[in-house]
C-alpha cells in the first residue's frame, strides 16, 4: 500500500469517467484536494448517462447534476468537459463504449434510444461542437478522436479513470480507449501522463463491494485472481476531515452525491453511499513519459 499525496507538486489532473456520479464515487477526494492545492484540474464526462431515455432530457439533467456536485468540491463549471456520447447499458454486450471499442468498422454509427450524435447542454456545448462546430456521429473514430483531442488540449500530468477490470462495460471500455490513445501518442513522440485507475463495479458484485458503513475499503473478492491488480500495490488517498465519515451529513462527498438525484434510485442508494469512506483507492497503471529534445540526443524518460 502506498500513500497518494495530492499537493502543490503533484501536477495537473484530469478525471476521465464514463458517467455522471463516477467522478464523485471514484475521485471526489482527488478533485477536492486538487482545488485545495490550486492544481489545474479537468473533469471529462465521456457519456451523458442517458440509458433508457428517448430524448435528451435525462442526459441534460445528469449533466447539470454533475455541475452541481463538482461545485461542492471546488470544481467550477468551466473545468468540466462533456464529450456527449451515449449510455446504452451496463453489461458488456449492451455497453455503448465497449461496442465502439470492439467495432472494426471505425465509421459505423451506433445510435442509442435518443440520439445518433453527440449532444450536451444548450448553454454548454459538447467538446466536438466546441472544437469542430458540429455534433459528432456515434462512431468509433469520432469517440477516439475526441478523447485524444481532449487529452492533448489539457495535457494533464495525471489521469484518473475507470479500470479495464471494471464489470461495467462503459468503464472497462473507456480504460481500453485511454490505453490505445496513449500508446499512439507515445509512438508519435508525445508526452503522456501517469494513469491511475479506480474500481467502481468490482467483479465481486455491487451487492458485495464496497462494504457499506466502513471507513476503509476491503479487498474485493477475486480481485487478484481475476485482474492484474495486487491489493497491496494500491495507492490510498487519505481524505481530509470534510470528506470523512466523521463529518456526518456535512460530509462534502456525501453532499456531492446527493446532487445526483437521477442516479439515487432506491436500489442503488446503499451502493453509491458505500463509497463515502475515509479514503479513495487507485492502481497506478502507467508512468508519465516525456521526450527530451532529440536534437540534444535525448532518450525516452520514464518518471515514476
Amino acid at each position: 500500500m502506498k500513500d497518494l499525496k495530492i499537493d502543490e507538486g503533484f501536477g495537473s489532473i484530469m478525471v476521465l469517467v464514463p458517467h455522471q456520479d463516477d467522478e464523485i464515487l471514484m475521485a471526489a477526494g482527488v478533485l477536492y484536494k486538487a482545488a485545495e492545492a490550486g492544481l489545474p484540474a479537468t473533469v471529462v464526462m465521456a457519456t451523458n448517462g442517458d440509458c433508457g431515455c428517448e430524448d435528451w432530457s435525462k442526459g441534460r439533467t445528469r449533466l447539470r447534476e454533475t455541475i452541481s456536485g463538482c461545485k461542492l468540491l471546488g470544481i467550477k463549471e468551466e473545468q468540466l468537459v462533456f464529450l456527449g456520447y451515449a449510455d446504452t447499458g451496463m453489461p458488456r454486450e449492451d455497453s455503448f463504449v465497449t461496442h465502439l471499442f470492439e467495432e472494426k468498422d471505425c465509421s459505423k454509427v451506433y445510435p442509442s434510444s435518443c440520439s445518433a450524435v453527440t449532444y450536451s447542454l444548450e448553454e454548454k456545448p459538447e467538446f466536438h461542437m466546441e472544437m469542430q462546430g458540429s455534433h459528432a456521429p456515434y462512431a468509433r473514430e469520432m469517440f477516439k478522436s475526441d478523447l485524444r483531442q481532449v487529452i492533448e488540449k489539457y495535457r494533464p500530468c495525471n489521469i484518473f479513470t475507470t479500470s479495464e477490470f471494471d464489470s461495467h462495460g462503459d468503464h472497462s471500455g473507456l480504460c481500453r480507449f485511454v490505453y490505445e490513445v496513449l500508446d499512439e501518442m507515445e509512438e508519435g513522440g508525445e508526452d503522456t501522463p501517469n494513469v491511475y485507475c479506480g474500481l467502481v463495479h468490482s467483479g465481486a458484485g455491487d451487492d458485495r463491494w464496497p462494504a457499506p458503513g466502513t471507513e476503509e475499503f476491503d479487498c474485493p473478492q477475486g480481485l487478484e485472481e481475476d485482474t492484474g491488480y495486487v491489493w497491496e500495490d494500491r495507492f490510498v488517498l487519505r481524505l481530509p476531515d470534510a470528506l470523512t465519515r466523521g463529518a456526518g451529513t456535512e460530509n462534502v462527498k456525501y453532499r456531492a452525491l446527493l446532487q445526483h438525484e437521477t442516479a439515487l434510485e432506491p436500489n442503488a442508494y446503499e451502493f453509491l453511499m458505500a463509497f463515502v469512506k475515509d479514503e479513495e483507492i487507485f492502481w497506478k497503471v502507467r508512468q508519465q513519459r516525456r521526450w527530451r529534445d532529440r536534437q540534444n540526443g535525448g532518450d525516452l524518460l520514464e518518471y515514476k
